[in-house]
């Protein structure tokens, strides 16, 4: 389920969509339905080490340890 940062060409607007196949991508801008829609990425991305933490794995700075300069300071 993507969720997908979209721009459009003939009037800028910037917006992010949510779909559950890939037939259900927006086909038109919502502020002036023109079809001209430049995919910009992903709206969420994010940080690798942020997930291992949040999982209970480690990451590549502390192997675990919790030293790593993102980890959470208590």
């Amino acid at each position: 389920m993507p969720i997908l940062n979209y721009k459009c060409r003939e009037c800028g607007k910037e917006f992010a969509k949510i779909f559950f196949a890939e037939e259900k991508a927006p086909s038109e801008c919502p502020v002036c339905r023109s079809t001209g829609l430049e995919k910009l990425g992903p709206a969420f991305n994010p940080d690798r080490e942020l997930l291992a933490r949040l999982m209970g794995v480690s990451c590549e700075t502390c192997a675990g340890e919790g030293s790593c300069s993102t980890a959470p300071s208590s």
